[in-house]
């Protein structure tokens, strides 16, 4: 069986390697909510900065900030992620590998 109606939007994990202040690294990770591409606009979506790919295609998340506390999905929260040059990569490679159906080996 094959699904041709597909959600508009599909969360994935992504986890994000925090370099700390004594030199060692850290996995933090949230769940994207993103918008789902489809193959028509594949080729136009390839061209756009990382940066422009997230504000276009992440749409929510499911983020907790160091106290557990939720952080809201805003304008404002999202133009400071957006200035985090390895989160922003990493949920480009995260949307591309879900949107694409490209699953991780064990």
């Amino acid at each position: 069986m094959f699904n041709l109606s597909q959600t508009e939007t599909f969360e994935e994990t992504v986890t994000v390697s925090v370099k700390q202040k004594n030199g060692s690294w850290k996995q933090e990770s949230f769940t994207g909510e993103f918008k789902r591409a489809e193959e028509d606009e594949r080729e136009a979506l390839l061209q756009l900065k990382h940066v422009d790919l997230v504000r276009d295609r992440l749409v929510g998340w499911k983020m907790k900030d160091e106290q557990k506390n939720d952080v809201p999905f805003t304008p404002e929260n999202l133009d400071a992620f957006c200035k985090l040059t390895g989160a922003v990569r990493e949920t480009v490679i995260a949307f591309w590998r879900a949107n694409t159906g490209a699953r991780e080996k064990n």
